[in-house]
């Protein structure tokens, strides 16, 4: 588990330090643990699974599968078209235009100016990028390291 812990420390871009913290254990455990001195507890496993979700428990454990859970949402990607009502296409008074085509950009899609102003009083703690082969990364771009 040691290397395996190492790995996952290494693909979230995590110091020792800052994963203890995430998870809410003493930074001397998470030590003890990669220098394989001890052995993940069940408090470790269940406060390192609740902070991170997507990690696949049985990779953890057995080096078995994936580091990640599978998990494919197309709900979040394939958002349906709305279309006009019915009455609304046949009204004679309606005014004839084409047909919208739907938007690319996804509603919560900004422009670099929208960003720009709403930085002024946010600041970015998480960039997710997704990858055609159903993996991901995390980007902290305030994270300090130790």
């Amino acid at each position: 588990m040691t290397d395996r812990l190492t790995q996952f420390l290494a693909t979230e871009q995590l110091s020792p330090t800052r994963f203890a913290d995430l998870i809410g254990v003493q930074r001397s455990g998470v030590s003890h643990i990669l220098a394989g001195r001890n052995k993940p507890g069940y408090d470790f496993l269940e406060k390192f699974l609740t902070r991170f979700p997507a990690v696949n428990i049985e990779w953890f454990i057995t080096g078995k599968g994936k580091m990640y859970k599978d998990r494919i949402m197309p709900e979040l990607f394939d958002t349906p078209v709305a279309t006009l009502p019915a009455e609304a296409s046949t009204r004679a008074d309606a005014p004839e235009e084409p047909p919208a085509s739907p938007d690319p950009l996804p509603p919560c899609a900004k422009t670099t100016a929208q960003l720009s102003a709403e930085a002024i009083e946010k600041n970015i703690e998480k960039v997710m990028i997704f990858y055609s082969d159903n993996t991901f990364c995390a980007y902290y771009p305030n994270k300090k390291t130790d």
